[in-house]
Parts: C-alpha cells; structure tokens; sequence
C-alpha cells in the first residue's frame, strides 16, 4: 500500500510539472509551482519508493535464492539509474529530442507504471517473518496476499527462541537454542 501511495504521489506530481512546464514557461508563478511540485515528488519517492523498494527485494525471495535475487534486483536498479540519467539530456536538448517540460510526461507515464505494478505485482508482507512470507508466496498470489493469515506460529517455522534466565543487568545468561530441533525441551 506504500508503493501505492507513493507512486501516485509522484505520478500527481510529475503530470503537475509538465502541464505547468509546458503551457506556461517562463512564468515566475509558474516556476514557483515547478519547484514546489519537485519537492512534493522528492517527499514521496524518498518515503516510499527510495527505501520501500529495498525492503520489497529482501523479503520477496525464497531463503535459498535470496543473495542471488538481492544481487540482481540491485544490479537492475543500478542499471536503470545509469540509463536515465544517460538518456535524459539528450531527450531534453534541443537538438536531438527537444522535449523540454515534456520530459516529464514520460517520468509520469513510468510513475503510472509503479502503480500498477505495485497494485498487481507486490505482495503484502506486513507483519510476516520471512519464512511466513515464503510460504504466503507458495499459498497465494501477491494480489490476493493481504488476505492470507498465518497457519502456525513462529515457532512451527524453526525460528529460534531466547531461553534462561536473565541477570540483575537484564542480559541473557544461556544462548539461544533451536527449538526445531527434535529432543530440546523449552
């Protein structure tokens, strides 16, 4: 629901910039609304998308692919930044594609795009270890996720618990133990 918000968030915002960027240009009252409106589409990405998408990549692959997966969602991310910021120049200057503010018709048509893949596209992983989230992922699809209720407990997954006692500073006095393990009591 994040990258939902956000992306229509930016997607308002760039449209606003290269409708005002366009049928008023030179105006002082319309660059005040530019810079305001550049702002607004900062504040979302940076809330959402900027970190969000780093969230989504670390929990939406299963355990024994998820380097590999982390890997090249960051190598694509790297990638797609170099292309933009490669070809945005040369779709702005006047002489290859002299799009100017309409620049910005483009970056709200890939912010429209977010949308929808994040509606479509995202599973909600909201208070999900990361073996309940492998699990919703097996049961259900990332649509329909928001539906999907926990079958067991954190336990029944092999997560590890704390045990013993704690001293007069509040810290643990005995490691932690798997309870996965068939034969230990807790």
């Amino acid at each position: 629901m994040v990258l939902i918000c956000g992306a229509v968030g930016m997607l308002v915002c760039e449209f606003v910039i290269a409708i005002v960027g366009t049928v008023s240009e030179g105006s002082d009252a319309a660059s005040k609304c530019l810079i305001v409106f550049t702002c607004l589409y900062i504040f979302f990405f940076a809330s959402t998308w900027g970190p969000g998408a780093w969230v989504v990549i670390s929990e939406i692959f299963p355990l024994p692919i998820r380097a590999k997966g982390v890997a090249l969602s960051t190598v694509s991310n790297w990638f797609w930044k170099f292309v933009i910021g490669f070809v945005t120049p040369y779709m702005v200057d006047a002489q290859y594609g002299n799009l100017k503010s309409n620049v910005f018709f483009v970056w709200g048509a890939t912010c429209t795009a977010c949308v929808v893949f994040a509606y479509f596209l995202v599973p909600e992983t909201k208070g999900l270890s990361l073996k309940q989230v492998s699990s919703m992922l097996k049961e259900t699809t990332p649509r329909q996720s928001s539906k999907w209720v926990p079958h067991s407990t954190l336990s029944d997954y092999g997560e590890t618990l704390s045990v013993g006692s704690t001293d007069k500073a509040g810290t643990r006095t005995r490691f932690k133990e798997d309870i996965s393990r068939p034969g230990r009591e807790v």
